[in-house]
């Protein structure tokens, strides 16, 4: 037998005897069925376009029950079902309070979310009222005043169970930790938490695969381990893995790292149906791991470059010192200049110092109040542990050789430091100017003592400077280029 005419499904949606409405995601009626019509006694007309609890007023408990009913099934997309609740209904006699059992079923629009509930209606009522119960024993249950029963009890566990899923849910979606469930071969989102929305920028997750809702990921790892696991049945737990991601739109691709557990989920047949992962993002904990890495090997390397320093100054002082008293003296300001220099770097977070510091450090001993005896004048320019160390020292030794035998050893002498940035071969440079004024008559020496052989030599091998200095009778002048990216 072959249906020669097209199928009609409003006339068949018409003709169930089963009362049923559809309400759009505003909860407006858009249709009903005569038998819904009947048992409602209302007329189209009054009720297409109308909020549903503007056409079916009830009191707050009945309307809230009824609602969050409603609300589940359009903003959750499942099918939500109501055993036994009270709902008034206008009848013959005015209001009057009806007894339904209610399936609310969700209807999915093109884009694949909730565009339409469809509400299926029974009234229940006539199985809660006497009946006439004739041939029975009083010892015997009335049908109806059973199944009512039956009813309330269904009712209650009905709502002990929404109750234990919403504090489900309410835990999954609000947990700290990362969530998401992953359904079927093709890994397609199921459920995510907030947690996890966050972590990955706010995406639309639900309903995509892994490789469609997150594109960045599917070069890496990540889809293979949820193919093992998928196969295997076997749970995969990782530590501080590398994840290349991108966490807001719009921005670039960068570096996380996680923890996170793969357990898989088994169907009613005890097979593997889909992945549950929880995890967290470790990125700041292993970036502080990386950074306390990198400051123990710096902290080795400058150990054994300060080692290095102390023993070369011990050896050239010991050189150039004609008596153990000159040694001594010479050999301890010259490792308190090298501590103070290290203990500034070590307060910066940076490891790091600038070049005023190391002026002051060395100068403000010998200034006056008026700022004319001493005058440094130039930008802030921080400099690196690998160069500050060695300028440090040079600065202490032109100080010191100042004092002794230059413009401080004199009341009226004056020295005059400038300096600014210059574009050097290999990059940035500092260029400095040392100029000592009204002191006593110079000559260059006649010996390379320490501070010679550390301007003229240590300096230009060890951080590349370029110094010229210049013995002039009227005072001594160094000039001084040097390289602010110092090669180790």
């Amino acid at each position: 037998m072959t249906l020669d005419a097209k199928l009609d499904f409003e006339a068949v949606f018409n003709s169930l005897p089963s009362p049923f409405m559809v309400m759009n995601a505003k909860f407006e009626i858009v249709a009903t069925n005569q038998a819904y019509l009947d048992v409602t006694k209302r007329t189209r007309d009054s009720l297409i376009g109308a909020n549903v609890f503007k056409a079916f007023p009830a009191g707050d408990e009945s309307r809230r029950l009824v609602q969050e009913s409603f609300e589940r099934v359009r903003d959750q997309g499942v099918v939500d079902v109501l055993p036994m609740f009270s709902y008034p209904l206008m009848g013959d006699d005015g209001l009057e309070q009806r007894s339904w059992s209610c399936t609310h079923v969700p209807i999915l629009g093109a884009d694949g979310d909730v565009a339409f509930v469809l509400q299926s209606a029974q009234d229940i009522s006539q199985l809660g009222r006497t009946v006439d119960w004739v041939g029975m024993s009083q010892t015997e249950t009335p049908v109806g005043e059973e199944a009512y029963n039956r009813f309330g009890m269904v009712q209650v566990l009905n709502e002990t169970l929404l109750a234990t899923t919403h504090h489900l849910n309410r835990l999954f979606m609000e947990a700290p930790n990362f969530m998401f469930v992953l359904q079927g071969c093709d890994h397609v989102f199921d459920m995510a938490n907030l947690a996890f929305r966050e972590f990955v920028g706010q995406r639309d997750l639900i309903g995509k695969p892994v490789r469609e809702a997150l594109p960045e990921i599917a070069s890496q790892e990540y889809i293979g381990v949820f193919d093992e696991v998928f196969r295997s049945g076997k749970a995969f737990v990782g530590r501080k893995m590398r994840v290349l991601l991108q966490s807001k739109p719009g921005r670039e691709i960068a570096e996380y790292f996680i923890d996170f557990v793969c357990q898989p989920v088994l169907g009613d047949d005890g097979e593997v149906c889909g992945i549950f992962v929880e995890g967290n993002d470790v990125t700041d904990h292993v970036r502080s791991e990386q950074r306390q890495a990198l400051l123990i090997r710096e902290l080795h390397h400058r150990v054994r470059n300060t080692l290095a320093t102390v023993q070369g100054v011990m050896n050239t002082t010991a050189k150039s010192s004609a008596t153990i008293e000159e040694f001594q003296e010479a050999f301890a300001g010259r490792i308190a200049s090298l501590a103070k220099t290290h203990a500034v770097m070590t307060d910066e977070p940076e490891q790091s110092v600038s070049f005023l510091h190391l002026l002051h450090q060395e100068l403000s001993p010998y200034a006056d109040d008026q700022g004319l005896r001493i005058r440094l004048i130039g930008p802030s320019v921080d400099l690196p542990s690998q160069i500050a160390v060695p300028l440090g020292m040079a600065v202490h030794e032109l100080t010191t050789n100042a004092a002794k035998h230059g413009a401080l050893s004199k009341e009226e002498g004056r020295i005059e430091v400038y300096w600014t940035l210059v574009d050097g071969e290999r990059g940035p440079a500092l260029l400095c100017e040392w100029n000592e004024k009204d002191g006593p008559v110079i000559a260059p020496p006649t010996r390379e003592g320490f501070g010679s052989m550390l301007l003229n030599r240590v300096l230009s091998q060890q951080i590349r400077a370029d110094v010229t200095t210049t013995y002039a009778p009227e005072g001594f002048r160094l000039r001084m280029i040097v390289p602010l990216q110092a090669e180790r």
